[in-house]
């Protein structure tokens, strides 16, 4: 119904050798079924028969499902932090945010696991900014922003936060 947000599930597809597919663009055609973005939600579904019967077919193939939705979140993730950087809306490391957001309003700040917490900054306490912790690696922000020792970036674009923080919340119910 309308009142089911899109941005809290995952869009799966049925390939003509019936293989669930994940579509995360939302671009596959043929008949699909929106699950929820949860891991153990989605590893209970492929155990029963509701699939196949929704699909009409009396075998799915679903190998490593789970794990190609997250791995296919973390590239988008990634391609689009490295798109703000080419945009010139991304900032990279603590100070380079701080003065950032003296002069923005809306931020997503993406902290890479293992780097220390930002809980307890009221700096960074704010409802325009969202602050993502622990999902991404130190090695994957570096790539891709293509700097080193990069634990900390920040998003000051009002549609790439929308848009990277919707994987991010998706992202979270697969850690």
């Amino acid at each position: 119904s309308s009142n089911i947000n899109k941005d809290d599930f995952i869009k799966i597809c049925l390939s003509p050798d019936n293989k669930l597919i994940p579509d995360l663009c939302d671009k596959l055609p043929g008949k699909s079924v929106w699950l929820p973005a949860d891991k153990a939600l989605i590893v209970d579904i492929l155990k029963k028969e509701d699939l196949k019967t929704y699909f009409g077919v009396s075998k799915i193939l679903s190998p490593d499902l789970v794990s190609k939705i997250e791995m296919i979140l973390r590239k988008k993730i990634l391609s689009n932090i490295s798109m703000t950087k080419k945009s010139g809306v991304l900032a990279i490391g603590l100070d380079a945010i701080k003065t950032q957001l003296i002069q923005k309003r809306h931020c997503l700040i993406i902290v890479a696991r293992g780097a220390r917490s930002l809980a307890d900054k009221s700096f960074f306490v704010s409802k325009n900014i969202s602050v993502f912790e622990s999902l991404l690696e130190q090695k994957d922000l570096e790539k891709s922003t293509g700097k080193i020792n990069v634990k900390y970036v920040g998003i000051f674009s009002k549609n790439f936060k929308k848009t990277i923080q919707v994987d991010l919340n998706k992202l979270k119910g697969f850690i």
